[in-house]
């Protein structure tokens, strides 16, 4: 059976799935704001429906007008919970934080771990694992609390194929630079009577289409590679995508490592918003 998700889809289901850690693992301090009642029972109810994949109460939480920070609509919501529904994707909620709760509006910040099989060439199917955090916003307006933007803080994700995956560790910057290109460094652990060949490129957060990579080349002997990637015009948030081969002498693929790493940018406006989100 092929499960093949694509990536930009799963980063769209951990942004809608980002409120669903409310009444699960949340962490309270010192800090933490005093949660409405209502707002609560509103998270509860989105919990059940998203745990069930019930998609008809999942949407009743979305404001007609919602915009993901990639500028996706609630009617995609639909969409992408029916194609990973179908996937038997799975996740976990690791933290949640509740970071402001006023009367008529609220925030909330989670951490979860989304695991899922993928395919890689002729490698077969191997496990993907992404670990996102988020934050979504919430307003109460007559219907009650809806969730009307979102925001992606962070997001790092790593598949690994075959018998023999490479071990990738990828260095990118904190924010998007203003420059004309910014740095990206990925380092590689040998093994011997092995080669690798690197792939590296980067691209919207949250595109349609994979494009192609940048970079094809050879790993350099000491198992790091240095280059340098150009942002795109707007400034706005963008995803690195890492991917090592691994072949045997004989030049047959024995492995395959991706790794995705959200660098931050420029915040997308929301329609009749004050503030912006990425």
């Amino acid at each position: 059976m092929n499960r093949t998700i694509p990536f930009s889809a799963v980063l769209f289901f951990m942004g809608l799935l980002a409120i669903s850690a409310g009444c699960h693992r949340s962490q309270p301090s010192s800090q933490s704001p005093l949660v409405p009642p209502d707002l609560q029972e509103a998270v509860n109810k989105l919990v059940r429906a998203v745990e069930a994949f019930d998609i008809s109460h999942v949407l009743d939480a979305y404001a007609d007008d919602f915009t993901s920070g990639t500028g996706r609509s609630k009617e995609e919501v639909r969409r992408v919970l029916t194609q990973l529904q179908a996937n038997h994707v799975t996740l976990k909620v690791e933290s949640a934080e509740v970071e402001k709760a006023d009367p008529t509006e609220a925030k909330l910040k989670t951490r979860m771990r989304l695991r899922y099989m993928d395919r890689f060439r002729d490698l077969g199917e191997g496990e993907v694992v992404v670990t996102d955090i988020l934050v979504h916003t919430l307003r109460k307006d007559a219907d009650g609390w809806k969730i009307h933007a979102d925001e992606r803080v962070a997001t790092y994700r790593e598949g690994r194929f075959g018998q023999h995956p490479p071990n990738v560790e990828v260095e990118v910057p904190e924010k998007l630079p203003s420059d004309l290109h910014y740095p990206v460094t990925v380092v590689v652990r040998r093994e011997t009577d092995t080669d690798y060949q690197v792939m590296v490129g980067n691209y919207a957060e949250d595109p349609a289409i994979l494009p192609p990579p940048d970079i094809v080349t050879p790993l350099p002997d000491d198992g790091v590679l240095q280059a340098n990637l150009l942002p795109n015009p707007q400034g706005r948030s963008e995803m690195v995508r890492i991917t090592v081969i691994a072949a045997n002498p004989a030049g047959k693929w024995v492995g395959a490592t991706t790794v995705s790493k959200l660098v931050p940018g420029a915040q997308r406006k929301q329609k009749g918003a004050t503030q912006e989100t990425v």
